[in-house]
């Protein structure tokens, strides 16, 4: 499956974290092998979703808004139970403009922690894309659901 067909594919959010900022635990990224300290000014957010067709997706978000960091992650539990790090949508202070990271070569699907390296910015930084936004912890989390999809449980994504 390609990674556009991924990301469209319709999600339905089964759990949620909300926001924390407590020391985020592997079973609320499934990518960090071990417990990834948050701290100075980091909160963390995590989502298990499923697709029609039974995949279980994690999406998770991280943010720091003092620094203007912004970073959402879709994540796809494999069918050998290991899993992909399907892409990334981001926002930095430090250089503005909304973007995503993603391997398109491989297909989106790589096992193991592996997944996270190595992937393509798009658009890349040389394109005009440069809008300034405000972002706070929910509009980021309501930007990057609807980036991926992911349909929440109290009402139709907007």
């Amino acid at each position: 499956m390609r990674i556009r067909k991924i990301i469209i594919e319709p999600k339905a959010l089964k759990s949620d974290t909300y926001w924390r900022t407590d020391d985020m635990q592997h079973r609320y990224s499934w990518i960090f092998e071990k417990t990834k300290p948050m701290r100075g000014g980091w909160k963390w957010r995590s989502a298990t979703a499923t697709s029609i067709d039974g995949r279980e997706y994690l999406f998770l978000t991280q943010c720091n808004p003092m620094r203007d960091q912004w970073k959402a992650r879709l994540i796809l539990r494999m069918p050998s139970g290991q899993v992909s790090l399907v892409s990334r949508l981001e926002h930095h202070g430090t250089h503005p403009g909304l973007h995503a990271h993603a391997h398109c070569e491989r297909g989106a699907l790589e096992e193991g922690s592996s997944s996270i390296d190595h992937l393509g910015r798009f658009p890349t930084a040389e394109k005009p894309h440069r809008r300034r936004n405000t972002w706070r912890e929910h509009t980021f989390w309501e930007k990057a659901r609807q980036h991926f999809r992911i349909h929440d449980l109290k009402g139709p994504l907007v």
